[in-house]
């Protein structure tokens, strides 16, 4: 029977080469061609194509020809890309498939086509896997509901012994899908996807009524006892990972605050050599915020409060010498720059009342006086 399906093959192949010759050799070769092309068979077009003889009448167009079909191909691949993406996002998988094989038949050397039905089919047979787990796993949730009742009911009511052979046709199978359970959550443990490997294992853990025995036992439980530890290990090396990231931004932190201090040392020490008292408190108060003053900087703080202790007595000194002369506003300003560096300054706050006080008996001296010099001259 062999041997008659290996001569028909070879019969056929010769009768197809043979038929391709005859094609070639005809006076009616460029329609023939046309027809190919019309019904997207640019495949079979080139091969009659290569088969014409330089004697036919027509082989001076041959080349032409053949040009347009490989860029009519082109085109043509490109719509077959497009529809079959089309099918596929869809939902249409099969009629992609058969449209990806016919078009393959039309141009079986197009690498793209190749590749998009070659992907289609491992997404296929994928999604049909995943398909067909999801059905295992509806009929062992049923199944071992179903078993729990049966045991229930056994208990309450024993049942005729029809009952009781369906039961244990039920509790055999319930024995089988937790075998095959427990060969997939052994695969998928392997593959690293622990949440797959622990539904699964825990379901065939669960699925037989009996207490299990032996091999399928051994199996489980070595299954969950690994699932367990790479589980535990996860959870370990994210703790670690979690701590050194801590550590790391403790560090990262450490360095910027003493990148700032570095920064602000180098500032205040300007400011106290410019004699910008009122910048340079501003640098001690951002020193202090960013933790304890070390011994270096304290002295720089001690130091700038004896500046501005000398700082703030002549300026009260100044404002009373201003006062002495009756320059009541440039009294008042050296006590506000006293003020602006010693805010609770006691002596400044009471000068500065007092002048405040003259300056208004003397603003309403010039009103009585201006109200005066009015009336005179109406």
């Amino acid at each position: 029977m062999k041997r008659i399906n290996l001569v028909c093959i070879i019969l056929w192949m010769t009768f197809a080469q043979g038929c391709t010759y005859m094609n070639a050799r005809s006076s009616h070769v460029l329609e023939k061609v046309d027809l190919l092309v019309e019904e997207d068979r640019y495949a079979r077009a080139q091969v009659v194509l290569s088969h014409v003889p330089e004697s036919h009448t027509d082989y001076s167009k041959i080349a032409a020809l053949s040009a347009g079909i490989d860029k009519q191909a082109i085109v043509y691949e490109q719509q077959v890309l497009e529809e079959g993406r089309a099918l596929e996002e869809s939902g249409e998988w099969y009629r992609a498939k058969q449209y990806y094989q016919t078009a393959l038949n039309n141009i079986p050397d197009s690498e793209k086509i190749n590749v998009a039905f070659e992907a289609l089919h491992f997404k296929q047979g994928a999604r049909v896997a995943e398909l067909e787990l999801d059905l295992l796993l509806l009929q062992a949730e049923w199944l071992k509901n179903r078993v729990e009742i049966q045991d229930e009911l056994a208990l309450i009511t024993p049942g005729s012994w029809l009952k009781e052979i369906s039961w244990e046709r039920d509790k055999e199978k319930s024995k089988k899908i937790a075998e095959s359970l427990a060969e997939l959550g052994g695969i998928a443990l392997e593959q690293g996807d622990l949440a797959h490997a622990e539904k699964l294992l825990n379901l065939a853990w669960l699925l037989n009524p009996a207490p299990m025995v032996g091999d399928l036992k051994q199996a489980i439980e070595e299954s969950l006892q690994l699932l367990a530890q790479q589980k535990q290990a996860i959870a370990n090396e994210q703790l670690q990972f979690q701590a050194e990231n801590e550590r790391r931004q403790q560090h990262i932190v450490i360095e910027s605050r003493e990148r700032m201090r570095t920064i602000l040392n180098a500032s205040l020490l300007k400011a106290i050599d410019n004699l910008e008292l009122i910048n340079a408190l501003d640098y001690v108060a951002r020193l202090k915020l960013l933790g304890d003053l070390n011994e270096r900087e304290i002295a720089i703080a001690q130091r700038l409060a004896s500046l501005l202790d000398r700082q703030v007595k002549e300026s009260v000194a100044q404002g009373v010498e201003h006062y002495g002369l009756g320059q009541y506003i440039e009294a008042m300003n050296a006590w506000k720059n006293a003020l602006a560096l010693d805010p609770d300054n006691e002596q400044a706050l009471e000068h500065i009342g007092r002048a405040e006080r003259i300056l208004e008996k003397l603003q309403r001296l010039r009103d009585s006086k201006k109200e005066s010099s009015r009336l005179e001259s109406q």
